[in-house]
């Protein structure tokens, strides 16, 4: 089967989006999502969605980590799907309503690449969030749990150019605390003002990614609650730039940013039987 995909990225964060609005949608098996996203054998991506008929919305959408996992919400990916949307299907429309597995959120543009999202479903500004101690073999970790659409470990750190992202957040990602699910894990360093540096180890990717909308989040949450910091906060990741605000009517948490148009491409053939190939270097997985 043939796939028409258009890529997008929000700041380094780059998916795969294949629009099925009023069509029949086929179903995606996890060999398919991994092949697709796949930066070597496939297109490479650290995600793919689908967008489909929504009763309730605009459109809804399918998301697929990696890895092939749904997730029910991604940050980034939903302003390039809101970009798309507003573009390509509903031009004449200023605020754009997507259907995905954490509810209904809005999102508009606010300029030709900047979109803005709503990321909670919910206008109480207490953030809900629990002080967790973890325990490993051979460290203690202090962090803040929270659900931003998807859910997060937060841990404040000192400098994050020399902090062991990756082998910190491989830990953490499948601690006991977070068994079955599992987690992302965001780090955080706090800057003058109202700025934040962040990064987020994701799950289904299984990696430190160049942003993660949620993980952003989550780090402003944090950063505000712990210094009694007012939004806006701007957070610095490595991919570029976000915002993370309250809208002043609702009081829901607004996620604002870049979302650019990449590439589109027929697709002509999917394998089904794909699975991930690593260097001898690498060693096993």
């Amino acid at each position: 089967m043939r796939y028409n995909v258009v890529k997008m990225e929000g700041c380094g964060n780059d998916f795969l989006i294949l629009d099925y609005l009023g069509a029949e949608l086929p179903r995606f098996y996890a060999s398919e999502v991994r092949y697709l996203c796949d930066r070597h054998f496939g297109v490479g991506a650290d995600g793919l969605v689908v967008i489909h008929g929504s009763e309730t919305a605009h459109a809804a959408w399918k998301f697929y980590n990696s890895d092939g996992s749904e997730a029910s919400m991604c940050g980034n990916a939903a302003r390039c799907v809101i970009r798309y949307l507003a573009e390509k299907r509903f031009p004449e429309v200023e605020v754009i309503s997507l259907e995905t597995g954490a509810g209904i959120i809005r999102g508009r543009k606010l300029g030709p690449s900047t979109v803005e999202v709503t990321l909670l479903n919910s206008s109480d500004v207490k953030f809900d969030y629990e002080h967790l101690t973890l325990k490993t073999e051979k460290n203690v970790f202090e962090g803040y749990a929270l659900n931003t659409g998807v859910p997060h470990l937060v841990l404040e750190v000192k400098d994050l150019a020399t902090y062991p992202v990756v082998p910190v957040g491989s830990l953490l990602l499948k601690h006991p605390a977070f068994s079955p699910q599992q987690t992302n894990v965001t780090f955080f360093q706090r800057l003058v003002g109202a700025k934040i540096l962040a990064t987020t180890f994701e799950r289904g990717v299984e990696k430190e990614t160049f942003a993660c909308g949620t993980g952003v989040a989550a780090a402003a949450i944090i950063f505000s609650e712990l210094y009694l910091q007012p939004f806006p906060i701007e957070v610095q990741v490595p991919g570029g730039e976000l915002t993370v605000d309250l809208s002043p009517a609702s009081k829901m948490l607004l996620l604002q940013g870049p979302a650019e148009y990449v590439m589109s491409a027929e697709v002509y053939a999917v394998r089904h039987d794909f699975e991930p190939r690593h260097l001898f270097s690498e060693g096993k997985k």
